[in-house]
């Protein structure tokens, strides 16, 4: 339960940090910049962030994503299948993440398999999956 509490605290804290990113940060923060954002429409997504019941009963911090797709397009933009996904832990304990899950409402979920301890000062963890596309 305690675990579950956790997840859902944590996807409410992306989703709101989604909702209010501006495409300005995003380009700053990122490494997949080499190819031009599309700047006309944003699309929704939802991030759901698993970690394990081993973790710290409560963590306190932020979860900063970048994602994207083999075309270069980010979060904010529209993407096509997401295949990159980088992600900064900043908190006051070690975070032990099992799963990072992305999901709009154009292409199936994808999720990102992890089982790692993240520590407080963390990242960027990832993965480049975007040689498959």
């Amino acid at each position: 339960m305690d675990a579950l509490n956790l997840t859902l605290i944590l996807t409410f804290c992306i989703i709101a940090a989604l909702s209010q990113a501006t495409h300005h940060l995003a380009i700053k923060s990122s490494k997949l910049n080499q190819t031009q954002q599309q700047l006309d429409e944003g699309c929704s997504y939802v991030a759901t962030i698993k970690t394990s019941c081993s973790s710290t009963f409560y963590a306190r911090g932020e979860i900063d994503l970048i994602f994207g797709d083999a075309y270069g397009n980010q979060h904010g933009a529209c993407t096509h299948q997401i295949c990159h996904l980088q992600l900064y832990w900043t908190g006051d304990s070690d975070l032990i993440l099992e799963t990072v899950s992305i999901y709009n409402h154009l292409d199936d979920p994808v999720t990102f398999y992890y089982h790692t301890v993240i520590p407080p000062a963390g990242g960027p963890y990832g993965f480049d999956d975007c040689h498959d596309y």
